[in-house]
């Protein structure tokens, strides 16, 4: 497809159409099929839908920077694969002051400097669902050290797919993440595979989230990992969240990188260590494989 495409031009008037004649409330723009790596150009018309609670973009093109009078009723806003300057998305969601529901999967179309995340979160006062992907997940470490302004205090459910572990940005990453967000209820990571560390390396990242030590979940209940690597960064960062979550009562891990029944036990023995705080909850760790799905509550003596 291109600009001049039949299909195009008609999707154009239809939202003009609406625009003009209709109080719209949920608008989904879905060429993820069609556009055959073709970003269809978002008419300005779209701007125009002032009623909207539900916004889903895929594969859409947003590098201009909209001028318009915001969508103050929008509650739910996916954006997927979206070109989008840093400037646009900063003004959109600047004017998005209702948002609880935000979806940013964007991958490399983001056009984002070193800390794309740490501005964004000043524009989510009252977001209780966030996932993010790609490149919005990078996190300056030496930023991320310093005292962070803002506070997700409605924050429960948050979802990182593509994070990478393999050095430090992940872990500055959710040691902020984390600290901003004292009412967490559900942690869900899709974590990257990535080459195993030297020790230097390792030693080196684990005094990131030393940085976080005062970091206090309260209301954590749940956390999912999936492909979880079993390996020295992985293991701090879970051994962080147990050790801050009193209430936390599941653990569930899917597809882990293990590859034998002894090797799952290990893991498991390992996982089951884990420090907790005084009178914490007891954790239930859900284990699911390619092979089959058990549960495990725990590990007698003699284990």
């Amino acid at each position: 497809m291109n600009d001049s495409d039949p299909t195009w031009i008609e999707i154009d008037q239809i939202i003009l159409h609406l625009s003009r004649n209709h109080a719209l409330k949920k608008l989904k723009l879905d060429f993820g099929i069609l556009c055959f790596g073709k970003l269809y150009a978002l008419p300005l018309s779209v701007f125009s839908l002032n009623h909207l609670t539900d916004l889903y973009l895929d594969d859409c093109d947003i590098t201009f920077k909209p001028i318009f009078n915001g969508f103050r009723s929008l509650t739910n806003l996916t954006l997927k694969r979206i070109g989008i300057t840093r400037a646009a998305l900063l003004h959109l969601l600047s004017n998005c002051p209702s948002i609880k529901s935000l979806c940013l999967m964007l991958e490399e179309y983001a056009d984002c400097a070193e800390n794309p995340i740490v501005d964004l979160f000043k524009f989510l006062p009252l977001v209780e669902h966030l996932t993010t992907w790609g490149y919005i997940n990078t996190l300056d470490v030496n930023y991320a050290q310093e005292e962070f302004p803002t506070s997700l205090v409605h924050l429960k459910y948050f979802c990182v797919e593509d994070l990478g572990f393999g050095d430090e940005y992940g872990l500055a990453f959710l040691g902020v993440l984390t600290k901003c967000s004292p009412n967490l209820e559900k942690i869900k990571l899709w974590v990257e595979a990535y080459d195993e560390l030297e020790f230097d390396e390792g030693k080196e990242y684990s005094v990131i989230l030393e940085k976080y030590s005062d970091v206090w979940l309260e209301h954590l209940n749940e956390l999912e990992i999936l492909y979880f690597g079993y390996n020295e960064l992985e293991m701090m960062f879970f051994d962080f969240i147990l050790a801050r979550s009193p209430n936390l009562k599941k653990v569930v891990l899917y597809s882990p990188r293990v590859y034998d029944r002894d090797e799952e036990l290990e893991m498991l023995k390992t996982l089951f260590s884990a420090p907790r705080p005084p009178n914490a909850s007891p954790v239930e760790i859900v284990l699911k494989t390619q092979r089959r799905f058990e549960v495990f509550r725990g590990f007698d003596d003699e284990d």
